[in-house]
This record gives structure tokens, sequence and C-alpha cells, in this order.
């Protein structure tokens, strides 16, 4: 079961994706040798001896409220035990640092960890898995290798499971409070939530409980899109959920943290298809197979599989338009606002960017435009670009990680959604 190493695990998986990452990049390697620890903040060498550093440090521990998930997936790992507590579901906060001594090395390092950790909204078991065998062998003589290894890994990474990892922006009043608690030198960093995190309690009783036992439980092993020209989950396009003992007497789906059920349109053992549903958010989406069974004396029981994560993908559904402003730009730039309608729409505290690729053969240029909050939920976003080249532009727009499709003309080139700067 998961145990107290849980959050060691995870720090240790995030700490060895940095470490290869860094290692297999050749940019990186314009700052020199660079050190990647996870450490206290204050235990760091600063000043004249300052080294290229990358610090992971576990600032917070927070409790993930999500208990839809966290009720379900124990219940379905333990369906057949007894335990006299539910498992403590966490979620870990994370203080990403940057360190060196010389000009904009600090920048480089933090620029190209928060590019590899952007890579990765999902920390898959596999993914953990091999980071723990890197770990443990890069390093015998580490506390972390020591006590892992009376372990087997392979067990410990499928007890974890899958880990969502995503960015915290921080205002500058809550950063200044996490440095102020850490009492030291602020250098350039970000801030990462890595969540869920179970443990479990010991007191787990292994016999059977006999008439809640469930037989036939299905089990998720892959969500993807069919196999056409489209392959991204968008809203409206098909979601295939492929496993084992999918089909019940009355088989139903959970998306999110939505209460209600949803009705596949088509349902076999190994696969059920369903249209995606135009109220979900964008990004990161959970869905779960429930066979609704009725009991003795009339009451209603649910087997519930576990948890599978997709990414639901912004759709851009309008043609995108730019309106030059009247204001005089440089060097034959353009200053103007550019409208994007898409679907679904976006929740007013989600993360968005607007981002321009220049549709050219010499010298093509790219802008990413983050989009400022939204008091309410919107489907249209009205961005106002400055000094940008005149030119036609790919169009895409990305929400919590999640970027918008781009399709292609008949010569295999990608030609919409797009939007013409003018001069």
């Amino acid at each position: 079961m998961s145990n107290a190493l849980s959050i060691a695990t995870v720090t240790a998986v995030i700490k060895n994706l940095l470490e290869n990452g860094l290692v297999s990049d050749a940019i990186a390697a314009s700052v020199g040798d660079v050190l990647v620890t996870a450490l206290p903040p204050d235990k760091i060498q600063v000043g004249s001896d300052e080294r290229a550093q990358i610090n992971l440090f576990l600032y917070h521990v927070t409790q993930n409220r999500n208990v839809d998930w966290v009720s379900q997936e124990y219940r379905n790992r333990y369906s057949s035990t007894r335990t006299a507590n539910p498992p403590l579901a966490l979620d870990l906060h994370y203080v990403l640092t940057a360190y060196g001594a010389k000009d904009f090395q600090a920048e480089i390092l933090l620029g190209y960890a928060m590019q590899m950790l952007h890579k990765l909204p999902i920390i898959t078991s596999n993914t953990i898995e091999n980071a723990l065998k890197n770990a443990a062998e890069t390093s015998t003589s580490s506390v972390f290798s020591q006590a892992i290894s009376g372990l087997s890994v392979p067990k410990l990474a499928e007890q974890i499971g899958q880990i969502k990892l995503s960015p915290e922006f921080l205002n500058m009043e809550e950063s200044s409070k996490i440095w102020s608690a850490l009492q030291t030198h602020y250098r350039p960093s970000a801030t990462y939530q890595a969540s869920m995190v179970l443990i479990e309690s010991d007191n787990i009783d292994k016999s059977p409980i006999g008439s809640v036992l469930l037989p036939n439980q299905p089990s998720i092993e892959q969500v993807t899109a069919p196999a056409q020209a489209e392959t991204s989950i968008t809203v409206g396009s098909t979601i295939l959920i492929r496993g084992k003992r999918l089909q019940g007497d009355i088989t139903k789906l959970r998306l999110g943290n939505q209460d209600k059920f949803f009705t596949p349109f088509d349902v076999q053992d190994t696969q059920v298809s369903l249209q995606t549903p135009p109220d979900l958010r964008a990004g990161v989406q959970s869905v779960q197979v429930v066979h609704q069974t009725m009991e003795i004396g009339g009451s209603q029981n649910l087997i519930e599989s576990n948890v599978a994560a997709f990414i639901l993908h912004p759709k851009i559904i309008d043609q995108t338009r730019y309106t030059k402003s009247n204001e005089d730009s440089k060097d034959n730039l353009s200053s103007g606002e550019i409208n994007v309608k898409f679907n679904p729409k976006i929740g007013k505290e989600q993360r968005v960017i607007l981002l321009l690729n220049e549709i050219s053969s010499e010298n093509p240029v790219f802008y990413s435009l983050p989009i400022a909050a939204r008091a309410t939920d919107t489907d249209t976003i009205a961005v106002t670009v400055k000094n940008v080249k005149p030119g036609a532009y790919l169009v895409r727009i990305q929400v919590d990680g999640a970027t918008s499709i781009l399709y292609r003309n008949k010569n295999g080139e990608y030609d919409s959604p797009q939007v013409t700067i003018t001069s």
C-alpha cells in the first residue's frame, strides 16, 4: 500500500526527472556543471562560492479535497479488505529555485527546468518506476536509496499510481511570505503542486468482507480518441475507453468531479465510447466506469472502476480576427487586438496562453502571450498585442497546459486556424 515513503518518492521522482533532463539538454550545458538538489534553501551555499544549481524544496503540504477521487480509488484498490481509517490524501507544494553566480545562469536554468516540468503534466506509474530505478542506481549511499532498498520498486510505483504536476502562479505577496519564512536570500523561483499523494493506514484487516465483495469490477487501462484523422480529444469528439469487464447491467460514466452520470453510446466488455459533453473544462480530466446494480430490497449498488486521466483539448471554433490599432509601432511592426472564440468555455481561474507561429519559410517568429485573469467564465478572449511582425500566423490557445489542435491542408501542411497581422 502507499506508505510514509510516498512523499519522499514524489520528491525523488521529480528531482530525477530534472537531473536527466538537464543532462540530455545540450543548451543547458552552456551554464556548465549543474547540481540538482532537494534541500532546504538555507542549506545552499550562496555568494562568491555559489554554483549553478537547481533546488526542489517541499515547502508546504495541504489536504487534497477531491474526496471523490480518494474514496473511489481507495475502495477500488481495497474493495475486499477492511480498514479503520480512510487514506490521507495530500497535495505537495514545491518551490523550484535556480542558482548561479554568473549573469543569466539562474534564468537559463529556471527556464529549462520549467520547460521540462511543463512536458509532464501527468507523471505516470511507468515514469515513476523508471525514475525510482535511476535514483536508486545513481546514488546507492543516499538516504532515499537506503530507504527503498528493501522494497519492490515496481510495486511502489504502482501504489502511487500517477501524479498530476501543475504550476502554481503566486502573486508577489504570497511569494514574499514563502521567502520570508525560509529566511534566506531570494533567488529566481517557480512554485508547483503535485497531487494527489495517498498515505494509508497500516491498520488494515486483509480478511474478506463477504457480502460487499465486488466481483466483476471494471478496470480502465487506456483512454484515447478513436484512430481517426483527429487524434486529440475535444468537446463533441469521442472518448474511447479500453479495459476489462467494462460492460455491466447498466453502464454509466463519471467525468471529473461531476455528480451526474453520463450514458455511453457504445458499450462492450473491452471498450466503451462516449461523446464528450459541452460542460467539461479543458485540461486534465478524469473518467470512471460505474456499473449500477439492484440489490435485494430495491437498494442500488455501484461497482466503480479505477479513475483514469485524459486531456481535453480546447478547440478554436470561429475565424480569429485581428484589428490594428491607431498607435504608432516601431520598425514596421504592428500593434492591435486579436479576438479568438473557442470551445469549451475557460474558467476564470484557468491559466490561458495564446500561441502564434508565423507561417513563413524564412526566419519565422513565435509569440507566446499570457492572458490576464478574467472576472467570469468565457468562450471568447481579446488579446492586445504590441510590436508584432506583420504576416500570417497559426493560432493556438493553451488552457492549463492543454493546447488546441491545428489542421492540415491536402499537402499535409498545417494551415488553420490562422490570423493575419496587418501592417
